[in-house]
């Protein structure tokens, strides 16, 4: 198949995905929906907490948006396993940052 083909079909998947991230992301901290993470994760968060809470974990996802949006971009332009690299380091950032947010406001 032609590989313009299948970065098209990436261009289109990260653009998804990137947006999916950024608005669970914006409902989290806007609204402090914390019913949109995993009970498990969010129990023991107390209240005065809850704020700060909500907006490390919407940071989080948003790194997570940034690197698909960035790779949908690179996409467009480059036709190399490049494009793959901001998606990865948004990803691991951003799983980064809301495990230490969960660890250490979940207690």
């Amino acid at each position: 198949m032609n590989d313009n083909i299948w970065f098209s079909a990436f261009r289109i998947l990260f653009v998804l995905l990137g947006t999916v991230f950024f608005k669970i992301g914006w409902q989290i901290y806007k609204d402090q929906r914390t019913d949109l993470i995993i009970s498990y994760h969010s129990d023991k968060v107390s209240e005065e907490n809850k704020q700060t809470y909500c907006a490390l974990f919407a940071i989080g996802l948003f790194i997570m948006g940034a690197g698909f949006l960035f790779s949908a971009i690179g996409t467009a332009y480059i036709h190399s396993v490049f494009v793959f690299i901001p998606m990865a380091f948004g990803l691991m950032i951003g799983t980064i940052l809301l495990a230490v947010t969960v660890i250490k406001y979940n207690r």
